[in-house]
């Protein structure tokens, strides 16, 4: 059934042409892997490192982040591996790297072609063995040892190399399973090794291990890649980021040729995922974060090499650092729109500052403060922001912190916002993400999210996790999931039952650009999707931004009684003090807020503890969702007043 779905919806959304040059692709895959064997079989290239100034540290202006890194490697050196979404794990300077230490399961150690297939459904998460073994510890434990010049620091990360490398032959194992994941990992040795820089004498065998890894990440990248016609995303960026840095990290026989063309994919790729208002097109910011420090590093690895970038590809990242500026909180915070999954391809100052001193429930992901200073260095977007990571390029940014627009409209992208005095609102009209194919899409068309001086009000659910547990995958990219309206319990886009789509949905929900005005004493944002097509009805809302008040107006448009469901979502930081029956809710935290409804209906208000989700992993915090329902003969409207 699943097979039969995949199919039906590959056929609706592409052309016979590109179904057919996608065949012919597949059909070369397996000539394509062959190569791996030969290159093994041929012996490495005559390798030398080759000393690209990517890094321009200027220790004096890394501030607070110089802390958090020697903190974060300290706990690295006691074989203590912290990471986003779990809490910090002792797995000892030799990790068994193919453990997902939650569940306690192990992969096999036997050749990718007889490890299908690699997610299991039996509890655990494949992610756990990848994310350990991205290696992105390495890089913080040579800039500790920059920082420091302790050479315990630099010993660590020796150790955990040279032991990651002789436990897992290229080609063997659950970490050689994906080209992402190889990219990745050799970007990660490229930057350890360059902050490393010059080895010691006695340091030269290791380092030519070093090289040796990151030429077989090369090669296996190179056989595995991940393109394709029909469907391309962060996992086909990634594998062409990953191998225009260690090509240009490596200097071997035909490597000026490598670089020269993956640097022109990854221009082409630019323009191909990310909108030209800057927004990426998988519909998620935790993915736009992800792809734009992979963009980032290409094009700061692209000036470093001598060349300059072209103007299109600048302009478009330039836009993708204006998007996040300007959606993001005054803390440098994003909502969690679409899935989200800690995906990094350097791990920020302020992610190792959470990681070594907060829980993991109040831990946030989409905190990037540091993406904004790096936007601000290279743009001069006056978006505020923590330098330290910008002082590992030899960039300073303004730091000081421009006067935002009272609107700003991503048209897209699917997003605009509006803000007035003490308010600010986001509305999200997105489309389902890849043109459709909506691997990372949640039910969240029309959705808003509020802050309230500065604090969020109306947040989103978050992402949780994948593959671990599908049906909780399922409720938190679900309608009522997100600060939308569900009628007759029907998703925005039908969620299929199936473990093994926990990556699709159907491609239901199409969304109207928002209209987005501005009278002076009024702010509007209105959009409408189609999600509900198939039982009759169209969800229209308008959104009126007011001194002291946001008004929510929702149509229901269509014929004959249906029933429906509006949810608002609370951080943990606000309480339902009072419900009116029939009327709305009395909120209290860091504001007193009233939520009050008006409808042709008679209304069922109640309100409950629910799971949301900041970063990946299972660390949950309880927040309250409001639920107003309703039922009768449609069209009808509901008008939602939030007054402070």
């Amino acid at each position: 059934m699943k097979s039969v779905r995949k199919l039906i919806a590959i056929f609706r959304r592409h052309s016979p042409v590109a179904l057919a040059r996608e065949e012919v692709w597949r059909a070369w895959r397996p000539h394509r892997a062959a190569r791996m064997t030969a290159a093994m079989q041929r012996g490495e290239p005559r390798l030398q490192f080759r000393p690209v100034p990517y890094y321009r540290p200027d220790l004096s202006s890394v501030g607070d982040g110089a802390a958090a890194i020697v903190a974060f490697a300290d706990e690295i050196c006691l074989g203590r591996f912290p990471f986003l979404g779990y809490k910090t794990v002792e797995l000892g300077l030799s990790p068994q790297w193919n453990l997902d230490f939650v569940s306690g399961y192990q992969w096999e150690h036997v050749p990718m072609a007889q490890m299908c297939p690699v997610v299991r459904h039996n509890g655990s998460d494949v992610k756990v063995p990848w994310e350990l073994s991205r290696l992105q510890f390495l890089p913080v434990l040579a800039k500790a040892h920059l920082l420091t010049g302790e050479r315990r620091y630099r010993d660590a990360a020796k150790t955990l190399f040279s032991d990651w490398n002789a436990k897992n032959p290229i080609g063997i194992g659950v970490n050689w399973t994906l080209a992402m994941e190889s990219a990745l990992r050799g970007m990660s040795l490229c930057f350890m090794l360059s902050l490393l820089q010059p080895l010691q004498p006695d340091e030269q065998a290791w380092g030519s291990q070093v090289m040796r890894s990151i030429w077989q990440h090369l090669i296996f990248t190179e056989s595995h890649i991940e393109f394709s016609h029909l469907v391309r995303g962060n996992h086909y960026l990634s594998n062409i980021v990953g191998l225009h840095c260690m090509a240009t990290f490596l200097d071997a026989p035909g490597m000026e040729r490598h670089r020269a063309e993956y640097s022109r994919l990854i221009q082409l790729e630019m323009l191909h995922q990310v909108f030209k208002d800057g927004g990426d097109y998988e519909a998620s910011f935790s993915y736009h974060v992800l792809m734009m420090q992979m963009f980032t590093s290409s094009w700061l690895l692209m000036a470093a090499d001598g060349g300059n970038p072209p103007p299109q590809f600048t302009d478009r990242l330039e836009a993708m650092y204006r998007y996040v500026a300007e959606l993001a909180g005054h803390d440098g915070r994003l909502p969690h729109l679409g899935d989200s999954d800690d995906g990094r391809v350097e791990l920020l100052a302020s992610d190792l500052r959470q990681m070594v001193e907060l829980p993991p429930e109040k831990r946030d992901s989409l905190l990037v403060p540091g993406c904004l200073a790096l936007g601000d260095a290279l743009f001069h977007l006056g978006c505020g922001g923590d330098p330290s990571d910008s002082a590992w390029y030899g960039l300073h940014p303004q730091i000081a912190k421009s006067d935002r627009s009272r609107t700003v409209a991503f048209p897209q992208s699917g997003v605009a916002a509006g803000r007035m005095d003490d308010a600010e609102v986001v509305l999200c009209a997105i489309p389902n993400g890849i043109r459709g194919a909506g691997s990372h899409t949640h039910n969240d068309k029309l959705s808003i999210v509020a802050r309230l001086r500065g604090a969020e009000l109306l947040c989103d659910s978050g992402t949780c996790w994948y593959t671990r547990d599908w049906q909780v995958r399922n409720r938190f990219r679900s309608t009522a999931a997100h600060n939308t309206a569900a009628v007759d319990h029907a998703e925005q886009n039908v969620i299929y039952p199936d473990p093994g789509m926990a990556f699709f949905l159907a491609d239901q929900a199409a969304v109207s650009p928002i209209h987005l005005s501005d009278s002076g004493n009024e702010i509007r944002l209105s959009a409408s999707h189609t999600g509900y097509r198939r039982i009759g009805v169209t969800h229209h809302r308008t959104v009126r931004l007011l001194l002291n008040r946001i008004s929510i107006e929702d149509i229901l448009s269509g014929a004959g009684e249906h029933s429906f469901e509006i949810f608002w979502h609370l951080p943990p930081i606000w309480r339902v003090e009072k419900v009116a029956r029939g009327r709305g809710f009395e909120i209290f935290g860091p504001s007193r807020v009233s939520f009050t409804v008006e409808s042709p209906f008679a209304l069922d208000l109640s309100h409950e503890s629910v799971p949301i989700s900041r970063t990946y992993g299972g660390a949950v915090e309880h927040a309250t969702r409001l639920r107003i329902a309703g039922s009768g003969s449609f069209p009808c409207a509901i008008v939602t007043n939030i007054t402070w």
